[in-house]
């Protein structure tokens, strides 16, 4: 080969290695960085910046939100990678590490008032982005048999069950064959609402301050040596009788969806996780399930707590959102602050009927402090 071809080929390889190297370097710039996600590179994300890693601890009825794939995009837009675990809520406060998080979400003020109280020090700032009613999980046929026996009324397409008239029947021991109309639900149980273990779960100790609220005439109970005297008179029943509990509100939740209001007729659930399995397909929901509110009704609002400022930035995202607020009302959320209309918007896309509207809670029941609860939780675990 003489020196001239020699030469033209040197170039031509030349060549040919600056393009795959042009090549390359495009290719680079445009995929994801380590830990960062799919097509931030340019965009919402600046070029070269990878995600934040936040991490938090949740309530388990918030999972299925934070694992939304569309969630996920919405907080990489923001430059974070939240990733989570779930815990019961009143446990949060107890949970080994838990300031080490970025951010803790239990489903209450008062829950979250208890991490307040043991890691105050370590707490940056609290935030109420999103709320549910706490609600029943029941059936078509056992409305009607609780209707005949004045139990549950229809109001403009919504069901509620009267919480002093149901808190009597418990007292007196009733089942569901003393009642009227039985042959439809021939039960030898007790007719009590299937809860969470008070001990460690949110939605049990929002259904306990509703309880004590009712038993205390429509009233707060305000002093911790009544709290005692009425968990101990009245309120232990309603957990200690049920036998087993689960730790969480995904547990009975899922057991209803399986089993059915049949096995399982009158079960508490936030409206959530209703409302999302209605929402989102497939749905499990059938034509025999029905959503009641106890009459008055309790909000369990969802807090989350920032123990670091990306844990802040959390809370920014799920305040103020526009996108975020779609997805957590299409998981069943009600939301408070500028967005709060979403959640109509969403439930009249999707069609849904049985739900109380925004602005029709007038009869709801006001939390203790949670000194009194702490006191009401305490006699009822020494009765365990």
């Amino acid at each position: 080969m003489g020196a001239r071809t020699r030469t033209l080929v040197a170039g031509v390889a030349l060549i040919a290695v600056a393009a795959a190297l042009a090549i390359g370097i495009a290719l680079f710039s445009n995929a994801a960085l380590p830990g960062q996600a799919p097509g931030t590179a340019s965009g919402d994300v600046s070029a070269g910046q990878s995600l934040t890693v936040v991490r938090g601890v949740i309530g388990s009825e918030k999972e299925s939100l934070f694992a939304d794939p569309e969630a996920k995009e919405i907080f990489a837009r923001h430059g974070l990678d939240v990733q989570v675990t779930t815990s019961g809520s009143w446990a949060m406060a107890e949970r080994a590490g838990i300031e080490e998080s970025d951010f803790a979400s239990p489903s209450s003020e008062i829950a979250a008032a208890h991490i307040e109280d043991v890691h105050g020090d370590a707490v940056l700032s609290t935030t109420r982005p999103f709320y549910s009613p706490l609600a029943i999980a029941t059936g078509e046929t056992v409305l009607s048999v609780l209707e005949q026996n004045g139990l549950v009324e229809q109001r403009d397409g919504v069901w509620h069950l009267d919480m002093a008239a149901y808190l009597d029947a418990v007292a007196n021991g009733r089942r569901w064959t003393d009642l009227a109309g039985s042959e439809a639900y021939p039960s030898s149980r007790n007719v009590m609402i299937t809860t969470t273990d008070v001990r460690s779960s949110n939605s049990a100790l929002m259904y306990l301050s509703l309880a004590s609220y009712v038993l205390n005439g429509n009233a707060v109970v305000t002093s911790e040596d009544a709290a005692r005297q009425q968990a101990t008179d009245s309120l232990a029943r309603l957990f200690l009788d049920q036998g087993y509990s689960q730790s969480s509100s995904a547990g009975p939740w899922e057991s209803f969806l399986s089993k059915g209001p049949m096995n399982q007729p009158l079960t508490l659930i936030y409206e959530s996780q209703y409302l999302e399995a209605q929402m989102n397909e497939p749905t499990r929901v059938t034509d025999e399930m029905r959503i009641c509110y106890p009459a008055p009704t309790i909000f369990s609002d969802h807090v989350v707590v920032a123990f670091s400022e990306a844990g802040q930035q959390v809370q920014d995202v799920l305040d103020n959102d526009p996108d975020m607020a779609r997805v957590i009302a299409r998981h069943g959320f009600r939301l408070n602050g500028s967005n709060s209309g979403v959640f109509s918007e969403q439930v009249g896309e999707a069609g849904l009927t049985g739900y109380a509207a925004d602005g029709t809670f007038i009869d709801a029941a006001q939390a203790p402090s949670y000194e009194v609860a702490d006191a009401m939780l305490q006699t009822i675990e020494a009765l365990y």
